[in-house]
């Protein structure tokens, strides 16, 4: 693909990184606000497009060699960071937003940070909700709902998510 597409397709990134993106497919872009990517940025459009958003005011930070699967969903009314060599499993939704209060007396903020840590795998069909993170080297299972913080090292799943086990991840080693 030449540069020229790439950029057409990417109109509304705020900075590349290093090197172009590798995309497939359908990719929206929605950009008010702030958008960072790394280098290595690979995304795959297809069959299902994928949608990503920044609203006025806010900021997504999309690190190094990062993977997004068609049908992904990721929209900042505040803050999203996603850490290096994380891959991001189809029709996953990462909001930081609720978008409207649930009733009268909610007063708590509509939107809260989420972020993802370092070689951090999200299996398929899977929502974060604001306010979460996710500690590095750690996998969260196909279709669970991350309502709260998960530790560092382990696969978590369910919905709402909880801890299933502990993972043995060696100093620097990396998912392919």
């Amino acid at each position: 693909m030449r540069f020229n597409t790439v950029l057409y397709k990417l109109k509304g990134f705020y900075k590349f990184g290093r090197t172009v993106p590798k995309l497939r497919g359908k990719v929206f872009v929605n950009r008010t606000g702030v958008i960072e990517v790394g280098r290595g940025l690979s995304i795959v459009g297809h069959p299902w497009a994928v949608q990503i958003t920044s609203t006025k005011g806010a900021n997504l930070t999309i690190g190094d060699h990062v993977y997004i699967n068609a049908g992904v969903g990721i929209a900042a009314n505040k803050e999203i960071t996603i850490g290096d060599h994380v891959k991001i499993g189809p029709r996953t939704s990462i909001f930081d937003s609720n978008y409207h209060r649930m009733d009268s007396a909610d007063k708590g903020e509509l939107s809260k940070k989420i972020t993802i840590g370092n070689n951090v795998w999200i299996g398929a069909d899977c929502t974060i909700l604001p306010g979460v993170t996710i500690g590095d080297n750690s996998v969260i299972a196909a279709k669970s709902t991350v309502n709260k913080n998960v530790p560092s090292n382990v696969l978590a799943g369910g919905s709402p998510a909880k801890v299933i086990r502990e993972l043995e991840i060696e100093e620097g080693w990396v998912r392919e």
